[in-house]
């Protein structure tokens, strides 16, 4: 970033714009690519949706909801991301961008964790039934470590 030339290239007082300052002095040092970002805009609530009908054939609750919910995190991110396009300094639009994309690959991760333990206390698991539901909790986070 240039030294001393009087504009605030990062932050909430963000004052560059297109024609005072190129895009290389953008916190990413780039502009956002407007066509992929609108293809992952478009694919999260597609992959959504397909959850939503994989919920009703195999009944598995949470593993829609953590689903949902990081597909919430990345079409919001997206949608910064297309602001950012638009203004590559503005703090706002980075913010939401950073904390949604950032954010989304918990629920996912989650999600992951709700189908090992459901798949662990199912029927055809022998040691699931021998053990009481709370030592079935305490088993699993002994084996995470």
């Amino acid at each position: 970033m240039p030294e001393n030339d009087g504009f605030v290239h990062f932050g909430p007082n963000a004052n560059c714009t297109f024609e005072l300052c190129g895009v290389e002095d953008s916190v990413y040092g780039y502009r956002m690519s407007l066509p992929a970002n609108i293809i992952f805009i478009i694919l999260y609530p597609t992959a959504a949706l397909v959850h939503i009908f994989l919920r009703f054939q195999w009944r598995t609750w949470w593993f829609m909801w953590f689903v949902l919910i990081t597909c919430l995190h990345e079409v919001v991110g997206y949608g910064g991301r297309i602001l950012l396009y638009n203004n590559p300094w503005s703090f706002t639009a980075f913010m939401i961008n950073i904390i949604c994309i950032t954010q989304a690959p918990v629920f996912y991760c989650a999600a992951i964790y709700v189908s090992l333990v459901q798949t662990y206390i199912s029927p055809p698991f022998s040691i699931s039934h021998t053990l009481s539901p709370s030592n079935r909790g305490v088993l699993g986070l002994k084996g995470e470590w």
